[in-house]
């Protein structure tokens, strides 16, 4: 019986080991997707400069997207306020639905959680854990200033918020970019894939993304400049 009860475990922990590999996996193989500048298609421009770009994926019910936007700033200054998750929620604007916390940081990057709240009725809240480097990623060409990508549950073992009815979201990545515009000048890139889970229609989940992204873009540069004034 205690040899059966073995095994059993074993398959399950080994189970649970290749889910986990395989959703970090993939969530790595979205760096490289986002990352390539094929397949972009711009829709508009901000009136305040930032233009806005979505890009279809093989295989994914959603669309990429990417903001970017031509900046008199120092890259490393936005990569320090990107990194600054213990802040997050002292700047940005949508502080009041979102907690951010980080769970471990090393020299080059920190494990963070985020926990979402959804005011929309019968949905669930979300969160989940990711990781955040502000190191290249495979074969870069040395414009990444920062990216992230989402971890499987099994961080939920230390899991800072005690919740119920919250949906894990296993499927997201991020890259900040930047590129040499002109003296002293950056175009800054962010693009992002996020998959929020559940039953949220996808024309509402694309709307919600662009919108956020936008909104993220604009609080991380304006909290550069309040830092740097």
């Amino acid at each position: 019986m205690n040899s059966l009860l073995l095994k059993t475990l074993s398959v399950f922990l080994l189970n649970f080991v290749v889910y986990g590999q395989v959703t970090q996996d993939r969530n790595y193989a979205l760096l490289n997707v986002l990352n390539t500048n094929s397949g972009w298609k711009k829709l508009e421009k901000t009136k305040d400069f930032i233009s806005i770009s979505v890009k279809k994926l093989d295989d994914a019910e959603l669309e990429a997207i990417k903001v970017e936007k031509i900046l008199e700033i120092d890259p490393n200054l936005i990569t320090d306020v990107i990194m600054d998750v213990e802040n997050y929620n002292s700047f940005l604007s949508d502080a009041k639905s979102l907690k951010s916390l980080v769970v471990e940081r090393s020299d080059i990057g920190l494990v963070g959680y985020q926990y979402i709240k959804v005011d929309f009725p019968f949905f669930d809240d979300r969160e989940y854990f990711f990781r955040m480097n502000r190191t290249s990623f495979g074969d870069q060409d040395g414009t990444t200033m920062c990216y992230w990508v989402l971890l499987d549950p099994d961080y939920e073992t230390n899991k800072p918020i005690e919740s119920k009815n919250t949906t894990y979201l296993k499927q997201g990545a991020g890259i900040w970019k930047c590129e040499s515009s002109e003296l002293n000048k950056w175009k800054i890139s962010y693009m992002l894939y996020m998959h929020p889970g559940g039953s949220i229609p996808d024309f509402l989940v694309d709307a919600i993304n662009k919108r956020s992204i936008i909104g993220l873009f604009r609080d991380v540069i304006k909290e550069v400049r309040v830092r740097n004034s």
